[in-house]
């Protein structure tokens, strides 16, 4: 536990540092200074180390336990701010622009530190076995991992006061990440309902899938609206933003979601 801990620390202040060093780019680049790469460069190389010291404690954990290490709410929470920052620097690797950098890491460090508020005592973890619930619990996780960094993206591209016209919506990087995240809460909820209900083990989860299915059915209906050009810039922004902090507790699984609908 102790290597877990170690491993959490050295993640969280190296995405501390990177949040300083991209917000440095930011202000270098508005400034017109000419070395603001360098900052940018610096950020991600920390981001980078830290999202890998957070994976290695989250590995060591599921290894220990000989589970599913994501369990509580606050594991959930983790889970999605490594999966956000894993898609962010994958798409970004060979990409020279830095920017979306702070927000995203900042975006990351609120969720880590709602993570840490509740760090397990323990290794304890949840069995792999129904495969179900696993497949079930990676999918909603990957899907708010792509709804936070849609969010965040939009929001950065707004605070950097980005007019230019695209060509075509899907050029939109965060309606590109919406739609795929869309798919993976379609993916959760087919796994939900006809999967693990048939084994009966999905009945204490009504009310989380009922939210999930409303939050899917709203962010759908956003992006049919996307295609109008009062829903361009801050509108659409502000529905991303809004729209995953009211589907958080749904997908981190709130103890206040933990009731069966009467229906």
């Amino acid at each position: 536990m102790i290597t877990i801990a170690a491993w959490w620390g050295l993640g969280y202040a190296a995405l501390l540092v990177a949040a300083v060093s991209y917000g440095g780019y930011t202000l270098y680049n508005a400034a017109g200074a000419r070395n603001a790469w360098v900052a940018g460069l610096i950020g991600r190389l920390l981001a980078s180390m830290g999202a890998l010291f957070l994976w290695a404690a989250t590995l060591n954990r599921a290894l220990e336990g000989r589970g599913w290490p994501f369990v509580s709410s606050a594991d959930t929470a983790t889970g999605i701010a490594l999966l956000m920052l894993a898609v962010y620097l994958t798409w970004h690797l060979l990409s020279p622009k830095f920017d979306g950098g702070l927000v995203v890491t900042a975006t990351a460090l609120l969720l880590l530190s709602y993570g840490l508020s509740g760090f397990p005592a323990g290794t304890d973890t949840i069995p792999f076995k129904p495969i179900g619930t696993v497949v079930s619990h990676a999918a909603n996780l990957l899907g708010g991992s792509l709804l936070a960094l849609a969010a965040a993206i939009s929001l950065g591209d707004q605070l950097l006061d980005r007019r230019e016209q695209r060509k075509s919506s899907e050029g939109d990087a965060s309606e590109v990440l919406v739609r795929a995240a869309l798919l993976c809460l379609a993916i959760g909820l087919a796994v939900d309902t006809w999967w693990l209900q048939e084994v009966g083990l999905g009945n204490t989860q009504d009310a989380q899938q009922a939210g999930i299915a409303i939050a899917w059915m709203i962010y759908f209906l956003a992006l049919r609206l996307r295609s109008s050009p009062r829903w361009q810039g801050w509108p659409w922004t502000a529905v991303l933003m809004v729209g995953f902090c009211c589907i958080f507790p749904i997908l981190v699984d709130a103890p206040w979601l933990e009731i069966t609908l009467q229906i």
